[in-house]
């Protein structure tokens, strides 16, 4: 049976904070450069936004858990088929999308968890594949103990049921999908409007106030793509000598640092809600 923790689940309930990055394609050599490199603890894959098929999803699962993260994955729909085949594959954590009711938290909770929290359909999936699990109820048990939950409020109608969405058991944390939510407040393209912020930092409070956490509370992360593009802009001021080293001294290297600067865990700036 795995020993693999679930670090998003735990600093959800404890606050503490962890540092991981946002995959929107997939790169196995990629989580394991930064897992390396940067000290990460989780990887974010998107599933909804991002260009993954059930493989990719599964190699991604199998390369962090080498390298020591925590897979969790944004599902691009709520349907139990949906969450059970992500869970399937390796992920340990699932991230909801467009969560609006009490009913609709209760479908996630339902999919993710077995029995007596949800009904969770069980299909030896891996790591184990069957095979390995031995007592299968000590492994439900430790299914439910490892999975985590995050909801993300993204409407209008998310915001007006907070309450009673935060309440449900085995929802672990929720996320805020800025971009979607300034367009349903009628600001579409304007997540940084005042009316926008607002209303993300009472729902905030108000998730604080029922006992659970948002994500800029515990998470520390970047999306690839900035990553990238800083990475690149760094390298490509840096000087190259005629030998064709990148970096001539160690000071130049140095200032590699800016390429993970996201992830700074002293930097105010890193924990600021981004526009999913």
């Amino acid at each position: 049976m795995t020993t693999a923790k679930n670090v998003v689940k735990a600093a959800a309930a404890s606050g503490e904070v962890i540092r991981g990055v946002h995959l929107t394609f997939p790169a196995p050599p990629v989580i394991e450069v930064l897992a390396r490199s940067a000290g990460l603890q989780f990887v974010y894959i998107d599933g909804e936004h991002g260009n993954f098929d059930w493989r990719d999803v599964e190699i991604a699962c199998v390369t962090a858990e080498l390298c020591g993260l925590t897979p969790i994955a944004r599902v691009y729909d709520r349907q139990v088929s949906t969450i059970t085949r992500f869970l399937d594959r390796g992920v340990l954590g699932i991230v909801a999308p467009h969560i609006e009711t009490e009913a609709d938290a209760e479908e996630v909770v339902a999919a993710s968890y077995f029995a007596p929290m949800g009904k969770r359909s069980f299909g030896s999936g891996r790591p184990e594949y069957g095979a390995e699990i031995g007592d299968r109820r000590e492994y439900i048990k430790e299914c439910n103990d490892r999975v985590s939950v995050c909801l993300m409020i993204e409407s209008r109608r998310g915001l007006q049921n907070l309450a009673e969405m935060a309440a449900v058991p085995g929802v672990d944390y929720f996320s805020f999908g800025l971009m979607d939510l300034a367009q349903d407040l009628g600001h579409p393209g304007n997540p940084g409007h005042s009316e926008v912020r607002k209303a993300y930092l009472e729902a905030s409070q108000r998730v604080r106030s029922a006992g659970k956490r948002v994500r800029e509370d515990f998470m520390d992360f970047c999306w690839i793509n900035d990553l990238l593009i800083a990475g690149a802009e760094q390298i490509f001021k840096t000087p190259i000598d005629r030998r064709g080293l990148l970096f001539r001294s160690r000071a130049e290297k140095s200032e590699r640092s800016s390429i993970v600067a996201a992830f700074d865990l002293n930097n105010p700036k890193v924990r600021t809600p981004q526009p999913d």
